[in-house]
């Protein structure tokens, strides 16, 4: 696995668009997120609708080529065509929180607001998507690949995925039953202990988990949620008024670039 992490630049305002870790080509899907500024863009809220809008437009996607679901905290991941009803392919699968899609006129996206956006492509069979993963969902990036590899012929190897902003180790204080749960599962690297206090590390056991599927390429974008205030966060926010942020991936009419911050091999 080839690992490159980075920071949020500082000159980022209200997005990021992120070209994909790895060799590029010519007119790939990006992954891409809003800011807080931009608005609440929670699915199926019709305040957040016009929200919503402008920011695909604003970034070369037509609202109507989107591809969203109601988020339901699960490991399980969808991929519908293009006339799909996507709401019936997440009720049969039991709830879905992540869209992987084939058709380069698509777009998938997700919202998340200290839960970690995962962006996922292969460049062999040219799939991409997006995945919703917090710590309920932690896993979802195991199921998304596994679908790629059995439906869809991939290599590990020639996945690329990128790790986004999320509530971090810093900030995500939980009880011991559940930070020892969550280390059992994921390594010890994803349960941190400190001044009598259990936190959640969701970045460190996504790693774990592309790694041991063999992910090729890795991004990890280390900011959190709770502590960058440009950023949407429950924990910081508060449950009344908190900002979800939309995460993208399709063709963009933006400049995807990385970053700041450096490769690791």
């Amino acid at each position: 696995m080839k690992l490159r992490r980075a920071t949020v630049p500082a000159a980022a305002k209200d997005h990021l668009a992120v070209a994909f870790p790895g060799p590029a080509a010519a007119g790939e899907s990006i992954a891409l997120l809003s800011f807080a500024s931009r608005g609440d863009m929670k699915f199926g809220l019709p305040a957040c609708v016009p929200n919503r809008a402008r920011f695909l437009c604003d970034v070369g996607i037509d609202p109507e080529d989107a591809r969203a679901i109601e988020l339901s905290h699960t490991r399980n991941v969808i991929a519908p065509e293009r006339d799909d009803d996507i709401a019936a392919l997440a009720r049969a699968a039991g709830g879905a929180d992540g869209i992987l899609l084939d058709d380069p006129r698509l777009a998938a996206a997700v919202t998340v607001a200290d839960c970690m956006p995962i962006w996922v492509l292969d460049r062999g069979s040219s799939s991409f998507g997006v995945l919703h993963s917090g710590w309920r969902g932690t896993g979802i990036l195991e199921s998304a690949v596994d679908f790629l590899v059995r439906r869809r012929g991939a290599k590990p190897s020639s996945i690329a995925i990128v790790l986004g902003p999320a509530i971090g180790s810093c900030c995500y204080e939980v009880s011991q039953e559940r930070a020892s749960e969550f280390a059992a599962e994921f390594g010890p690297a994803a349960a941190a202990h400190r001044e009598g206090s259990w936190f959640l590390d969701l970045r460190s056991a996504n790693l774990a988990l592309a790694e041991r599927a063999g992910v090729g390429y890795v991004l990890s974008i280390d900011a959190c949620t709770s502590c960058d205030e440009r950023l949407g966060s429950f924990r910081r926010q508060g449950a009344a008024s908190f900002t979800r942020m939309m995460a993208v991936c399709g063709r963009s009419s933006l400049e995807p670039g990385f970053p700041e911050g450096g490769e690791l091999q």
